[in-house]
């Protein structure tokens, strides 16, 4: 499975049901360092290399849909990511 966000497509998808968290990741992103984190407006944390995210990490996608909000990533320059298919890689909870 793989998620778009804008034109950035995440090859590594990986949904923390316990915890709330969507970890995306495209590729294997290689020299990324502390000055390499930074957050979206949502406060997402979001890892650039070489000049493109390569890494994003989504915080409650799960309550945002089911508040019927949209999952987005604001960077901040202003520019907003949005994904046709993000809600795929939000796998239902599990009956206790």
């Amino acid at each position: 499975m793989s998620v778009t966000f804008g034109d950035i497509e995440f090859d590594y998808v990986d949904y923390d049901d316990e915890f709330d968290i969507l970890r995306l990741r495209s590729g294997n992103p290689t020299k990324v360092g502390p000055d390499d984190w930074d957050n979206s407006l949502e406060d997402y944390s979001i890892v650039w290399s070489e000049g493109r995210i390569v890494a994003i990490e989504i915080m409650s996608p799960r309550l945002l849909m089911e508040q019927g909000r949209e999952i987005v990533v604001t960077l901040e320059d202003g520019t907003v990511l949005r994904s046709p298919d993000v809600e795929q890689a939000i796998t239902p909870r599990k009956a206790a």
